[in-house]
């Protein structure tokens, strides 16, 4: 290749180093190949497109004289068994009288742009420098050959193109205005684009820097995924021309993602790479030294198996098999086998290996799990890792697995054991919403994981104290009478374990006092009378109602005329007539119970031969209620004190 100056405008650069090697078969296409130059294979149909020097014209290349330096287009293709073909020039006028070559075909395969010497001869700098032209397939022929692309110039050389899949984007060489400037001061090849725009291709855009060097970037590709492949002497490689990756941004400017390493890239010149079928085979081009090689440039097809697999690692909890999130991980492949990897890494693994999501691992890195606990890394089947997992409150773990042991089952798990943090939680019970200490409160400490129970009782100031494991969940109860009993978890306080001291404030809702009103007699009567016994058993009723594991006695009382023994008898017939009202009013009897004090429980000085007034009597002449038991939290039942009532008498 290095003699077409013309056409490849090649320049020449040694640099030491060699990159990534990967598990990859190079073939020499040797039924197709010849002693001349064979190059810039392009796959259509079932062989290949390729540009070659073996012709036989009568004419040879001016500026080195020598016969068959000129290139015209071939076809070869192979048979149902997979044997190529004699190669077969390209029907029609594609090619001309100069150099024709280097093609790229529209995604119908019905349209070709290609590389020609200018038609319009030499340019002012007595040079005939190329062009980009297009031309149309009519059977087997090929036709209209001579339309120039709008972007052409006498004064630059326009060359190499490369169409997207879709053929909406065109990739190409030129040392167009606006290339980088080389040694001398002068536009170097660079790699161009240009989008077709309502049937036009746009005025063309440069690169950028990422890609372009100031020396030569020719012979790109575009692959069926959008992925850039060029060949290059100003980046960093083996020498001469090496190929490189690139992938495209938002805008017009593409990102270098490196050189694709050997066995793909030697000291000689290597170009148009042209990876298929996710890049497990292709083609490239090459004047490397090998036994096999038949002359300047070979065409070559390999096939690649990748040096890098696919791993999960999840981080757990040793006890629980929690997966941790955000679990720090630290990941070293150790000694690598080829150390250049360091430069560029695997650049192909990265274009088409992996899941998504994955992170290479060609050199130390530190990453944080997912909320699943994992991190998905690629990796190298023939390295062994150090690897080590840490998270707070948790003891690390570190581990030396190999490639291997990573990929044995679909997820590697590393589990933590959690580190004891112990700490001491003071509980405090306060009345809400004064925030006055609640002393004497029983306090019931539950840890949630172990199922252990602590009870405790609060001192005079609502005070309690106890040790407790800073990794697990507590469940914390406080309850006093009359009291609403609460319960709070202590993450619901996000306490701080680390100083060794947590304090949890519990509060209890006050009670809710529920008075529980007398029931009043007529005198030597025991008849509920309407005027204020009725509306007050009915409002015990209701109270019943609403809280139904009340259970009440009615306690039946009178004044203190009349015989003991009958005042016993009368008090008897108080109660049970308070009970059977509210039974009528739908309460169960079980609920209900009685005793009678006669005249033994006055609540003031009316007794026997003291003369008082009636309003007095009136308060003796009773059926006091009293709540004897119940289940509802937060409610105090009081017994009215009726000392201090007014109560209008039937006596005046």
């Amino acid at each position: 290749m290095k003699n077409m100056k013309p056409l490849l405008l090649l320049l020449s650069l040694a640099l030491c180093g060699s990159l990534w090697s990967q598990d990859v078969e190079i073939k020499n296409i040797s039924e197709i190949n010849t002693e001349e130059l064979d190059f810039s294979p392009v796959p259509v149909g079932n062989g290949l497109m390729y540009t070659s020097s073996k012709n036989d014209r009568f004419l040879t290349c001016p500026s080195y004289g020598e016969k068959g330096s000129y290139v015209d287009l071939y076809y070869a293709e192979k048979n149902a068994e997979g044997i190529w073909q004699e190669p077969k020039v390209l029907k029609g006028k594609v090619n001309g009288k100069y150099n024709d070559g280097v093609p790229s075909f529209s995604p119908t395969g019905e349209k070709m742009i290609f590389t020609r010497n200018n038609l319009n001869g030499k340019n002012a700098a007595n040079v005939i420098d190329l062009k980009l032209y297009t031309g149309d397939r009519q059977g087997d022929d090929w036709v209209n050959v001579t339309t120039p692309l709008p972007f052409n110039s006498d004064d630059w050389s326009t060359a190499h193109p490369a169409l997207s899949s879709d053929g909406q984007l065109l990739i190409f060489a030129s040392n167009r205005p606006g290339s980088t400037l080389g040694l001398e001061g002068l536009p170097s090849m660079d790699l161009w684009g240009s989008r077709l725009e309502n049937g036009v291709w746009s005025i063309p855009f440069n690169l950028g820097p990422d890609v372009n060097t100031g020396k030569s970037e020719l012979f790109p590709y575009l692959d069926d995924q959008g992925h850039l492949f060029f060949s290059s002497d100003g980046h960093p490689g083996e020498g001469g021309l090496d190929l490189f990756a690139a992938t495209a941004t938002d805008g017009d400017e593409w990102n270098l993602e490196g050189n694709i390493g050997t066995p793909f890239n030697t000291s000689s010149d290597d170009m148009h790479f042209v990876p298929l079928n996710g890049c497990t085979e292709g083609y490239l081009a090459s004047d490397r030294p090998d036994a096999d090689a038949k002359g300047n440039d070979d065409i070559y097809y390999w096939t690649r198996t990748s040096g890098f697999q696919d791993a999960v690692i999840q981080v757990v909890d040793k006890d629980t098999r929690e997966p941790i999130p955000l679990a720090d991980l630290s990941i070293d492949p150790g000694q690598l086998k080829n150390q250049s990897l360091v430069q560029y890494g695997p650049v192909l693994d990265k274009l088409f290996g992996g899941s998504e999501g994955t992170t290479m691992v060609v050199e130390p890195l530190k990453l944080q799990t997912d909320a699943e606990g994992k991190v998905k890394i690629r990796i190298s089947n023939a390295s062994a890792f150090a690897i080590a997992a840490s998270k707070t409150n948790y003891n690390p773990e570190s581990r030396n697995p190999s490639a291997a042991d990573l990929t044995a089952a679909p997820v590697y798990v590393i589990p933590l054991e959690k580190s004891i943090v112990l700490a001491r939680l003071t509980v405090k019970v306060i009345e809400d919403p004064s925030g006055i200490p609640i002393p004497l409160a029983d306090i019931k400490i539950v840890n949630k994981r172990t199922g252990e129970v602590v009870p405790l009782v609060g001192d005079g100031g609502g005070k309690a104290t106890t040790q407790i494991n800073c990794d697990d969940e507590y469940e914390i109860t406080a309850s006093k009478d009359p009291y609403y009993t609460n319960t709070v978890l202590l993450s619901d306080y996000k306490a701080d374990c680390s100083d060794g001291e947590v304090e949890v404030i519990v509060p209890l809702k006050s009670p809710l006092i529920v008075v529980l009103e007398p029931i009043f007699y007529d005198f030597d009567r025991y008849y509920i009378r309407s005027r204020d016994a009725k509306p007050t058993l009915d409002s015990l009723a209701a109270i019943m109602n609403m809280y139904p594991t009340l259970q009440i006695r009615m306690e039946g009382n009178t004044d203190s005329r009349g015989s003991s023994a009958y005042n016993v008898r009368l008090s008897t017939n108080r109660a049970n007539a308070a009970v059977k009202y509210m039974v009528r009013k739908g309460i169960a009897k079980e609920r209900l119970t009685t005793d009678h004090f006669g005249e033994d429980h006055l609540v003031n000085d009316c007794r026997d031969e003291v003369i008082c007034p009636e309003e007095d009597h009136q308060l003796n002449r009773r059926v006091d209620v009293v709540a004897v038991r119940h289940q509802e939290p937060g409610v105090k039942f009081v017994t009215r004190d009726v000392s201090e009532m007014n109560v209008e008498s039937d006596r005046k």
